[in-house]
C-alpha cells in the first residue's frame, strides 16, 4: 500500500497519510467550497488501510482554518479510524493549535464529545 500525499493549496490542507508507519497527518486551511473533492482519496485510501492497520494508528492534525463542512466530514473521518479500536489496536489522535487559539481547543473538545473519543491537544 502506498502513502497518500496531496499538497496544500490555499483552500485545502495537506495530507500525509503513512501506511507503514501509520501516522495519518492533515495540515493546514480547509475551507474550500468543494471539501468533498479532498475527502474522496482520504476515504478510499482510508478503508484500504483499515483492512490491515498498524497495531497504533495516530491522526495529528494542525488546521490553521476550517469551514463547518469539512469538520463534518472530519466527525466521520474519526469515526471510520475508530474501527481499529475493534481489532484490539489503538487509535490517537493529536490537535495542534496555536498558542493562545482558544476556539482550535474548544473545537477540539466539543469533537471528542461528539465522537467519544480523548484528544491529545498540543500547543505551538
Amino acid at each position: 500500500m502506498d502513502a497518500l500525499i496531496i499538497e496544500k493549496t490555499k483552500e485545502t490542507p495537506e495530507i500525509n497519510f503513512n501506511p507503514t508507519t501509520g501516522v495519518l497527518k492533515i495540515s493546514g486551511r480547509a475551507y474550500s467550497n468543494d471539501i468533498y473533492q479532498l475527502f474522496k482519496p482520504l476515504n478510499a485510501w482510508l478503508d484500504q488501510y483499515l483492512a490491515k492497520p498498524k497495531d497504533i494508528t495516530t491522526i495529528e492534525l494542525k488546521i490553521e482554518y476550517c469551514n463547518s463542512i469539512f469538520n463534518k466530514l472530519l466527525l466521520i473521518f474519526f469515526e471510520n479510524c475508530k474501527s481499529v479500536l475493534q481489532k484490539d489496536k489503538k487509535l490517537i489522535i493529536i490537535w495542534k493549535y496555536e498558542k493562545g487559539d482558544k476556539e482550535s481547543v474548544d473545537e477540539a473538545n466539543h469533537i471528542s464529545k461528539l465522537i467519544g473519543m480523548q484528544i491529545e491537544k498540543v500547543e505551538f
